[in-house]
């Protein structure tokens, strides 16, 4: 009993924090979100910085900041802010006795946000394409391999074949390990992104790139694997694709469209009261919002050639999978939550009915759900490979709308391909009708 009477300081404590900011952290996100769709991600970066961070939310300050650096090219910089990340996302990864019984009696926003684990193979993978961009391929192999140890580690706490296999991430390893030689090591991490893809869309909407189906067959032809070749070709029916001889000769653009924002965590909550004395119950789960309309995809137009992005990476139905895995362990908080503040509310009552009815409405107001996400982050990444002679090209993109139409035109002048090496372009566009709420 002596347990349960401690905890109303836990509660009052949560009721004043609660009427302090009644905002989800989602609306809070609003104004940067227009920022970034403005594309002023120097604008969405002095907003961010002017926000009161509790240390809880630190994390989430750090990967909205590293992003909105690479959205600026500010590789280094972002870079640095991404390793920070990584380092305290590790700190968190068990949460402290004093932190679970907060949100034991509060909510679980009262917990240090330790990240998702398809948000933490991102920093990873973001922190890899800020090293292609900066030409330094050692440090974005070094990515692909902590890659591979990240994967491995989320295999080893068993959260699932989604988020033990990321099909970009998986995907990127091979394009890196293409880049630095070790064709073997890239044959392996494509084969690894196919099963990946597979996996995946047994879930959700997500097809196997074709461009992956094209360089499975021309690296497992590279690499001597003639019955996974042949396998390949049976499976794909593709009319055509590039021998590993040939590309050599060739410089190539990888362009990468960070499509739209992640989608919004918003609360579902459901309040009833529980006899014989009326006391009142609730419980607060998050559900995550889709972003409406935005762009479909990019198309490229480069030396009179047309090519079109391809969704490599689907991040706004992956987080609701991972969100769909952790509702019961949140729904088994929340009812122990609700366990303890019903014993608080009835030994107050017993000894004063307004003193129940205030723990039983502190209870109520402090019972919230965790909103809490990495909001900078794309609906979805696509991705082009396009092969052409050395030389220097203007690059035209049109953005398309679910229609298939150009709603929106980028000029890329004077792209330089070299023989044998990668340029890498990125762009993050956000349609302004995603950002309308639609519940």
């Amino acid at each position: 009993m002596r347990f349960i009477l401690s905890a109303i300081p836990w509660l009052s404590l949560g009721l004043l924090l609660l009427l302090g900011g009644c905002a989800s952290y989602s609306n809070s996100f609003t104004p940067i979100a227009l920022e970034i769709a403005q594309q002023n991600p120097a604008g969405a970066l002095k907003l961010l910085d002017k926000e009161k961070t509790p240390e809880r939310n630190r994390l989430l300050l750090l990967m909205n900041r590293g992003l909105l650096l690479r959205m600026q090219g500010r590789f280094v910089a972002s870079n640095q802010v991404f390793s920070a990340a990584k380092q305290l996302a590790e700190k968190l990864d068990a949460l402290s006795l004093r932190e679970q019984t907060a949100a034991l009696a509060i909510n679980d926003a009262m917990r240090s946000y330790a990240g998702t684990p398809y948000e933490r193979v991102m920093l990873n993978l973001y922190s890899a394409l800020n090293y292609l961009d900066l030409g330094q391929l050692d440090d974005a192999r070094v990515e692909a391999l902590q890659i591979d140890l990240l994967l491995a580690q989320l295999g080893d706490d068993e959260v699932g074949p989604l988020f033990d296999n990321d099909p970009l991430a998986r995907y990127l390893a091979g394009l890196i390990y293409e880049s630095t030689g070790e064709i073997s090591d890239a044959m392996i991490s494509y084969r690894r992104a196919y099963q990946a893809y597979l996996e995946h869309q047994n879930r959700y909407a997500l097809a196997v790139p074709r461009q992956l189906q094209r360089d499975l067959l021309r690296v497992s032809d590279a690499v001597g694997l003639t019955e996974e070749n042949q396998q390949y070709r049976a499976d794909f029916a593709l009319d055509h694709w590039q021998s590993a001889a040939r590309k050599k000769e060739q410089g190539e653009l990888i362009f990468i469209f960070n499509n739209g924002l992640a989608p919004i965590k918003v609360e579902q909550s459901l309040t009833v009261p529980v006899p014989p004395r009326g006391q009142l119950v609730r419980v607060a789960l998050p559900a995550y919002v889709k972003r409406p309309g935005g762009f479909s995809a990019a198309r490229l137009e480069i030396a009179d050639q047309v090519f079109e992005t391809e969704i490599f990476e689907n991040i706004e139905d992956l987080a609701i999978a991972e969100l769909e895995r952790n509702q019961p362990a949140m729904l088994a908080r929340a009812i122990a939550r609700n366990i303890l503040k019903y014993r608080v509310t009835k030994e107050a009552g017993k000894k004063d009915d307004f003193a129940g009815f205030l723990v039983n409405l502190t209870g109520i107001f402090t019972e919230r759900a965790d909103t809490r996400s990495w909001m900078s982050l794309p609906a979805n990444i696509q991705l082009a490979r396009v092969t052409l002679p050395p030389g220097t090209y203007d690059l035209k993109v049109d953005l398309l709308d679910t229609s298939g139409q150009p709603v929106k035109t980028l000029d890329y002048p004077k792209v330089l391909l070299t023989a044998g090496h990668k340029t890498y372009l990125s762009c993050t566009e956000v349609a302004p009708d995603s950002l309308q709420r639609k519940n």
